[in-house]
């Protein structure tokens, strides 16, 4: 469909004719609604009320999203695993999704979207969707997750901490002014990691987490999810000196290292060692991997792919990774 055939959102007709943005009061009167602003990978995100037709980009911005509880403000959802957490299916049911996680940007625009919410910078660019531009220009907001502000490929400055999500929480929050759920759900997710982790005693426990791939193995480096989680429950990251989130590493490298676990990314996209069984079955028939300690003793722990996405889902892989650190006999 050619974008001079659609609709534009309500947001980007006030921004083109220069209206203000008002709303009516229960007696019909207009009123103005408060405006809000955050800092976002080096932009600065302003809205002059609060969010009311988000589409969320990718499972960790739509998980996000019905953990606050607006998915009543919500005009879609794309995302291309079918899947979120147990307790936000009901909310997901109530947001209609799109039928791939990069829709084009006019079939973006049918939705009226008063704001774009992504995850991953992939979306912004013209193999996503669409630059952040192309919707700003239209009076439509956009949020990028501060874990994805220079990609994935790039080499890090600075390693993500629980602290980077719990202030994205407080941004998404305080553009749809529902700052005390976003408050209620930190705190709730700070006092499950602070449960998981206590007195678990992992120092001298060193991970490496393989996400897929087996003739060039992605594992995580340095600045990632994987390292949020590793840093909380106190072990080291076998590559905590590579500074990309998913570095190709070869097995002899992995052998160097010889970490005291694997932890092993279960994906179910059908590719070279995305499954754990898949990975399992190479690191214990590969001539080098099968050298390693971890392998010989079949320390194993298997998360899902998406929990080692920069997302609310941190929280319950620290949980996991705790008790499976528990179950193997290391701590």
């Amino acid at each position: 469909m050619r974008l001079s055939r659609l609709r534009l959102p309500a947001a980007a007709v006030a921004a083109l004719l220069g209206a203000s943005l008002v709303a009516c009061s229960s007696d019909g009167s207009s009123a103005e609604q408060s405006s809000a602003s955050v800092q976002n990978c080096g932009r600065d995100v302003t809205v002059e009320r609060p969010i009311e037709r988000a589409i969320a980009v990718n499972q960790p911005a739509a998980e996000m999203l019905f953990a606050l509880g607006v998915q009543d403000r919500m005009a879609g959802y794309a995302m291309s695993d079918d899947d979120v957490l147990p307790e936000l299916r009901e909310a997901r049911g109530q947001v209609k999704a799109f039928d791939t996680e990069f829709p084009s940007f006019e079939s973006v625009l049918e939705r009226e979207p008063d704001m774009v919410y992504t995850t991953f910078n992939y979306t912004f660019t013209s193999e996503g969707i669409a630059d952040r531009t192309k919707f700003t220009d239209l009076g439509v907001a956009t949020y990028q997750s501060p874990s994805e502000c220079t990609g994935q490929d790039a080499e890090q400055s600075k390693a993500l901490t629980l602290d980077d999500l719990y202030a994205e929480i407080g941004d998404v929050a305080t553009l749809f002014d529902v700052k005390d759920k976003g408050s209620e759900l930190t705190a709730s997710l700070k006092d499950r990691a602070a449960t998981a982790t206590a007195s678990l005693g992992a120092e001298k426990v060193t991970l490496a987490w393989w996400y897929a791939a087996t003739k060039t193995p992605y594992f995580a480096g340095c600045c990632g999810a994987p390292g949020i989680m590793t840093d909380a429950v106190g072990a080291k990251n076998a590559f905590d000196d590579n500074k990309q989130y998913w570095p190709e590493i070869g097995w002899e490298s992995v052998l160097d290292r010889d970490p005291t676990v694997l932890v092993l990314a279960d994906l179910d996209r059908g590719g070279d060692g995305d499954s754990a069984a898949d990975k399992i079955a190479f690191l214990e028939s590969d001539p080098v991997a099968s050298k390693l300690t971890a392998v010989k003793n079949k320390r194993y722990i298997i998360l899902e792919g998406t929990t080692m996405d920069p997302s609310i889902r941190n929280v319950g892989g620290i949980e996991q990774l705790s008790d499976g650190l528990r179950q193997l006999g290391v701590v």
